[in-house]
């Protein structure tokens, strides 16, 4: 289930974490993804999908429709994930399924798992 996060609130990184590959899926509200139910993960909420260009990554399940033999997004949609390390401190915007959008102190936007984070007092 999508939370957003107070404006300002951070978290700090507690165990560092690497991106699991450089250009996944994504898309605009009603674009359609095609789903592959044979890939699984042990985080419940997120199903693997292809886009039209051929990239692939895991969407949150609850962003999705069925619409035939694909899915369409309900909103916009990116699945590239963060590489962080340990101690930095990082924005939080949302949450879905174990995993919360989030800006670096570079200024990349993108998934880290929330088991990574601690909220900052």
């Amino acid at each position: 289930m999508l939370y957003r996060f107070p404006e300002g609130l951070t978290a700090i990184v507690v165990r560092a974490y690497q991106r699991p590959y450089a250009d996944p899926v994504k898309g605009r509200a009603g674009d359609g993804l095609i789903p592959d139910h044979t890939r699984e993960t042990d985080i419940a909420g997120w199903v693997w999908c292809r886009d039209h260009t051929g990239r692939e990554g895991w969407v949150p399940e609850s962003w999705l429709v069925p619409d035939g033999e694909v899915f369409r997004l309900i909103r916009d949609f990116d699945a590239v994930e963060l590489t962080v390390t340990s101690g930095q401190v990082v924005k939080l915007h949302f949450s879905e399924s174990g995993f919360c959008w989030v800006t670096s102190p570079s200024g990349e936007t993108g998934w880290v798992p929330d088991g990574v984070l601690a909220l900052q007092p």
